[in-house]
């Protein structure tokens, strides 16, 4: 049994030689981040679990390709973010949910919403302002807020300078902003 300890990258490496153990355990490491990074960019849930297969797939086919010391975290939210372009190429621009369709199911459960309803149609709120963004800031969003990515993985994960992610993550979070404010 692999040690639980080890680095991604020392199970990448393990993994691209072969051992299922070891990609086993990195998928595990990886499942609940990138199903919930896919649900955020297709606001689909049964959609991104079919995307977190075709993800782990394709992890497990290109496994070869993955070059120690590389950091696995980039390169495996860069297979994610490929395969939502993917996605996005066949199916359009990836709806968006009407302003109103959160709010308007918030207000069918009943008596006024107690903090924990609250809570919940803000978080409906946040999720649709994340939906409004164009794909590129809306990822760069993502992966910076509820991933924890510094910029330096987030240009690595979409392709671009450093600098492009800062200015894609200021410029989501105006829109965010402006979006939320006479909501809030």
């Amino acid at each position: 049994m692999k040690h639980p300890y080890e680095s991604d990258e020392r199970l990448m490496q393990e993994a691209a030689g072969g051992a299922h153990e070891a990609f086993s355990l990195l998928m595990r490491r990886y499942a609940n981040p990138i199903l919930t990074f896919l649900r955020r960019m297709t606001q689909d849930h049964h959609r991104a679990e079919e995307l977190f297969q075709e993800v782990f797939l394709a992890i497990w086919t290109s496994r070869r390709k993955y070059a120690f010391p590389r950091s696995v975290r980039p390169w495996v939210f860069g297979i994610a973010m490929n395969k939502c372009r993917q996605e996005f190429r066949k199916q359009g621009d990836p709806l968006v949910v009407p302003d109103s369709h959160y709010a308007d199911t918030a207000l069918e459960h009943g008596p006024p919403p107690d903090e924990g309803a609250i809570a919940t149609e803000n978080a409906a709120l946040v999720e649709t302002a994340l939906l409004r963004l164009p794909m590129q800031q809306r990822t760069v969003v993502a992966l910076r807020l509820w991933n924890g990515m510094s910029f330096a993985e987030i240009a690595e994960v979409v392709g671009c300078g450093e600098s492009t992610a800062r200015s894609n993550m200021h410029h989501g979070l105006n829109a965010m902003r402006d979006y939320l404010e006479p909501r809030l």
